[in-house]
């Protein structure tokens, strides 16, 4: 079954906020990123997720970039890992109970690099979440998704409560198909893998495609470059794990959050006049503004 992702659809899945409520009611996300070469990676995961909604959000990376993070957003709660060759080392490993503590989900991907003690830590905390948390949701993006394409029948090692969000070239990776063959047809592969890994699936692109492990997909509507942008993904992948951690679906969530993604990315290009001058961090400050539109079509 295939749908349209509109404005509709969406409205009725956006968290209910209760005007008696804590921090402690909209979830706690950890966020699982950076390294020293991608510290902005990590950044825009961390502000988007902070900025749709999520009480609490706890920013885990490498040491050396725990300074300028810490300066540049005031409100995340930060978790400092061990790190080698500027990335998390695999000594990170014995810090995944305290990464894992209390939280309502997990982000991890996003400007992570792809050395050896980063590949360690990552199967590590795989196996810990399918061995004690395999209720947790957990987002795996970016060099998550690299790391796994590198080892044969990588979906095996998956909890079941997963969301992936590849491009076309990382889902070429994971998949062992051409780009070309995907291309040809994106709604028919999302699809296919989405069941056969049993995971929920975004196919980022023009005209999106979200896909569920039962075969129910939905499509974007969408296709412009304002998108176009190193760190477009990152928002995304923040967006995405905060309304998870807020109590959506994957399914429900993914479709939510590419929506926003897009309409914050609307917003701001008609703010900025020009794709090519509309960057990743502008579609954040437009993020409360796509938000509200929904609760007006709720109203």
């Amino acid at each position: 079954m295939t749908c349209k992702i509109s404005s509709n659809l969406v409205a009725n899945l956006m968290p209910v906020r209760p005007m008696n409520a804590h921090k402690g009611s909209f979830g706690r996300l950890v966020v699982i990123a950076g390294s020293r070469q991608y510290t902005g990676a990590a950044k825009l995961a961390i502000q988007a997720a902070l900025r749709s909604g999520v009480g609490l959000v706890y920013g885990a990376m490498p040491e050396p970039i725990y300074p300028p993070l810490a300066a540049s957003v005031a409100e995340a709660i930060w978790l400092v890992l061990p790190s080698s060759e500027g990335a998390i080392s695999a000594n990170a490993v014995r810090q995944i109970p305290e990464l894992l503590d209390k939280k309502t989900a997990i982000l991890i991907g996003p400007g992570l690099s792809q050395t050896e003690g980063t590949r360690i830590f990552l199967f590590a905390l795989l196996e810990r979440l399918k061995r004690d948390h395999s209720k947790l949701p957990l987002v795996l993006d970016a060099d998550a998704l690299n790391l796994l394409s590198a080892t044969e029948n990588w979906h095996e090692l998956l909890p079941k409560n997963c969301l992936l969000t590849p491009h076309e070239v990382e889902f070429s990776r994971l998949t062992r198909l051409e780009t070309e063959v995907i291309k040809a047809d994106r709604a028919g592969m999302a699809e296919k893998f989405a069941r056969a890994w049993k995971q929920t699936l975004i196919l980022k692109g023009a005209n999106t495609l979200v896909a569920s492990p039962d075969g129910q997909l939905r499509v974007l509507p969408f296709a412009n470059s304002v998108l176009a942008h190193g760190g477009s993904g990152d928002v995304l992948a923040g967006l995405t794990a905060s309304l998870l951690a807020q109590g959506l679906t994957a399914f429900d969530a993914a479709t939510l959050a590419v929506w926003l993604h897009v309409r914050a990315a609307e917003l701001a290009l008609a703010k900025l006049a020009h794709p090519a001058a509309t960057l990743p961090s502008d579609l954040i400050a437009q993020l409360g503004l796509a938000m509200a539109e929904l609760k007006k079509l709720n109203s």
